[in-house]
């Protein structure tokens, strides 16, 4: 009979531990699929949204596109979908990105990615593509030389004649005009400069600047940056690549002067004096 009481307790703790395990079970289940759901999410905000080309010219284009989470990318291009060779990085952090892509070719075809830290995007696993316009023929051509007005010649007087030597007229010369015509540089795309020697395991100087230890807790140290050569090269604050500027140099074309003509003057022509037949006297 004292057996009884003893064995009721038993099973009491037996289904409490039970149904307290279940209790855990579900709540370990619900705090990792909350944990999976949330590295899922956080890995899709950065994901780039609405990828959108306009402006594009013979020359520029402008890649734009959205994301849920603020985040700095990289468009890397290239004529070429198996070497994207050029790098256009955003400035700043954001949610709406604008980047321009400038110094193309014109009537070429480009194709680019958008990396946004370590992890690359593209067009359902190729690159997108843009083409360029074709350049004007006045910009393929050289500028017409610009023709002069025709000159009219000045007026000439014709000075009636005198007894005396009649001296001819004074022409005036013509002013000389200059036609200044710029010469209309190729442009063509600035390529990334490298160094012969690796630094921080790469020979490219924005991918040195990307790398830096405060942008990317990278390999790289402001040392490494100053002693790599690719100061000047690439602006440290946006590692965009600096390009040189091109100065057309203007070339002077001279214009011919038209010759006045000069009417000859009349030949004074001497009036004949008459003579006199004298009157006879009558005897």
């Amino acid at each position: 009979m004292d057996t009884e009481p003893v064995d009721k307790k038993k099973k009491i703790t037996k289904i409490a531990s039970i149904i307290v395990g279940i209790l855990l079970t579900i709540l370990l289940i619900g705090v990792g699929f909350k944990l999976v759901q949330n590295i899922v999410t956080k890995a899709s905000d950065t994901d780039p949204r609405d990828v959108v080309i306009t402006g594009i010219t013979a020359n520029t284009a402008k890649i734009a596109w959205t994301t849920d989470q603020e985040s700095q990318a990289v468009i890397e291009y290239g004529t070429s979908p198996t070497a994207l060779n050029f790098f256009a990085p955003e400035p700043d952090k954001t949610k709406t990105h604008s980047v321009d892509l400038t110094l193309l070719s014109p009537g070429s075809t480009y194709y680019f990615q958008i990396r946004i830290g370590d992890k690359k995007y593209d067009n359902a696993g190729v690159p997108w593509t843009l083409t360029t316009k074709a350049a004007n023929a006045s910009q393929n051509s050289s500028s017409p030389a610009i023709s002069p007005n025709a000159a009219t010649p000045a007026p000439t007087t014709i000075i009636a004649p005198t007894e005396s030597l009649v001296s001819p007229p004074t022409s005036t010369p013509l002013p000389t005009q200059t036609v200044v015509v710029p010469n209309i540089p190729t442009v063509t795309p600035y390529v990334v400069p490298t160094l012969p020697v690796l630094v921080c395991g790469t020979t490219d100087c924005q991918q040195v600047c990307l790398n830096q230890m405060w942008r990317t807790n990278g390999t790289c140290s402001t040392q490494d940056w100053n002693k790599s050569g690719c100061v000047g090269k690439v602006n440290y604050s946006t590692c965009a690549v600096i390009t040189p500027t091109l100065t057309p140099t203007p070339t002077i074309i001279p214009t011919l002067t038209p010759t006045p003509t000069i009417t000859p003057t009349p030949t004074n022509t001497p009036t004949p004096t008459p003579t006199l037949t004298p009157t006879p006297t009558p005897s």
